[in-house]
């Protein structure tokens, strides 16, 4: 029992760590590019929200169907425009993801040249004898060459988790209406297993 409360708490540190560890990637990222950074934030809460607009949209359009069959004269008009707006949320979902892979792509690019020019203002500190050691050349050759790809992918990762976290609570709150069981299974079927 006492070891299931040590993995536990190990298990939580190091993912309260990562937090840590994401802040100061997010804060390299932010001073190095704002706009892009903003504007990586906005099309991860927009991609977090637009699916639970397609399934309320997607509902309102079965609601219309079942009204307009049971309908003396039926409103195909109402449906079909339901159906034409889930068309646009469908676009702006593949646009908003186009958008995202692309502040990625121009971060990725930004950030590189930064990190590199961090890292060469340091080594121009350095002394000679630290260039003759191997093993601190060699981790100052990996820096370099994962300069790019390190600290974005750890914001791309946490950017993605609110993503998650808002797609779960925006189909929560739908959910609440149809069942509160509902709700509670689904928080717990996106819970991380230990």
């Amino acid at each position: 029992m006492a070891d299931s409360n040590n993995s536990d708490a190990s298990f939580l540190r190091r993912a309260l760590g990562v937090f840590g560890y994401s802040r100061r990637a997010l804060e390299l990222v932010w001073t190095t590019s704002k706009p892009l950074t903003i504007t990586l934030g906005l099309l991860t809460l927009i991609g977090g929200v637009l699916p639970a607009v397609i399934a309320y949209i997607g509902q309102l359009i079965v609601d219309g169907v079942v009204t307009a069959t049971q309908a003396a004269e039926p409103d195909t008009r109402g449906v079909l425009l339901l159906v034409g707006l889930e068309a646009l949320v469908v676009i702006a979902i593949a646009a908003t993801q186009r958008g995202i892979s692309a502040s990625q792509s121009l971060l990725r690019a930004l950030l590189g040249q930064r990190v590199n020019v961090m890292i060469l203002e340091k080594a121009m500190t350095l002394e000679l004898a630290h260039f003759e050691d191997s093993e601190f050349y060699d981790k100052l050759t990996q820096a370099r060459r994962e300069a790019s790809s390190r600290p974005l992918s750890l914001v791309n990762r946490t950017f993605g988790l609110v993503q998650n976290a808002i797609s779960l609570t925006s189909y929560s709150i739908l959910l609440f209406a149809f069942s509160p069981w509902a709700v509670a299974v689904l928080i717990a079927a996106g819970l991380p297993s230990f």
